[in-house]
């Protein structure tokens, strides 16, 4: 930095010939600024996806219990008509044999 306040180029061609302007200044604290308020706003949308993920997650959660919980009740009913039916077989089938029993006289 020489005595007038001109930063001196610095071996890869980074910083300033001379000061910045006001104007320049702040055309760069704009574009800084716009920059941060795209991140805030990637975030912003990040947050609410994740949190839209995990509603659906919790209602495909839901719904995967309800479906088990049908399945359950439904093998349920299956396996009481199915006991249903064989006791109504068997108990046919008891009748059947004591109709076919020769009677005895009294």
């Amino acid at each position: 930095m020489t005595g007038r306040g001109v930063l001196e180029e610095k071996g890869c061609g980074m910083g300033w010939m001379r000061y910045p302007t006001s104007q320049e200044f702040h055309d760069l604290a704009n574009v800084t600024q716009a920059m941060i308020w795209k991140g805030v706003a990637a975030i912003s949308r990040a947050r609410i996806d994740i949190a839209q993920t995990r509603l659906l997650r919790e209602e495909t959660r839901e719904l995967r219990l309800q479906a088990q919980e049908a399945r359950t009740r439904s093998e349920a009913h299956a396996v009481r008509a199915a006991y249903s039916a064989e006791r109504a077989h068997l108990a046919a089938e008891w009748v059947a044999c004591v109709a076919a029993r020769p009677r005895l006289r009294a």
